[in-house]
């Protein structure tokens, strides 16, 4: 049987069901989270929104090959394809996004501008330092690598910029602390943070940089996020 007989099988099988109601019950809460997802501003609950559309679209396949009783259906395998090589996509990027992350951004070491940020960050972690060139002040901790842009560079000064750095070391030295979902969305200094690890970050930022440099990079951020 091929793709369309299958559909007008399924339409059968379905219009023939109890369960008919609550199969398309599933079908609409996946394509109101599909929706939803663009409306969520935090990639987290981007991703969040995704995976939950995906599973809600997978119990509907599964309760139609219930109803079906057919093992053959070509349909079911081709999703269960999908399923699978989208989470390792989005699963498996996670250990090498910060090497894609270098050449999207074209981001450089630091050290060809600025030889004491590395040689910092050398102090707390491993991790390799990159600049990227964006006007927005922002800085990032993905896999093993951070990444802090032109922008905030030109914003803060040296001891700002070392409570900066400091944050982010805290997020890679923690990785196993690090909720999934939180970690491939990277760890943002950016306005609007209040979770418990962000405080966990900047408490481990004043302690190596000092409290007045990390309000003071805090301030400055967030007037230009406000």
């Amino acid at each position: 049987m091929n793709i369309i007989g299958e559909l007008n099988c399924i339409g059968l099988c379905l219009s023939l069901s109890d369960f008919a109601p609550y199969i398309g019950l599933l079908v609409v809460v996946s394509i109101a989270l599909l929706a939803a997802r663009w409306m969520r501003t935090r990639p987290e609950q981007r991703l969040f929104t995704f995976i939950s559309a995906q599973f809600a679209v997978l119990l509907a396949i599964l309760a139609t090959f219930y109803i079906m009783q057919c093992s053959g259906m070509l349909t079911v395998y081709l999703y269960f394809t999908y399923v699978v090589v989208s989470t390792v996509l989005i699963f498996g990027l996670l250990r090498f996004y910060d090497k894609i992350l270098i050449r999207r951004l074209d981001a450089k070491p630091i050290a060809s501008i600025m030889e004491w940020g590395q040689e910092f960050v050398d102090r707390l972690t491993s991790a390799s330092v990159y600049y990227y060139d964006s006007a927005v002040p922002r800085a990032f901790a993905s896999g093993r690598s951070i990444f802090v842009s032109v922008g905030l560079l030109e914003v803060l000064d040296d001891n700002e910029l070392k409570a900066v750095l400091a944050h982010e070391a805290w997020h890679i030295r923690n990785n196993s602390r690090t909720p999934l979902l939180k970690q491939l969305s990277f760890m943002t200094f950016s306005y609007s943070t209040e979770h418990e690890l962000e405080h966990m970050a900047d408490a481990f930022a004043a302690r190596i940089a000092g409290m007045e440099p990390l309000i003071s990079a805090r301030q400055k951020v967030d007037k230009l996020f406000i």
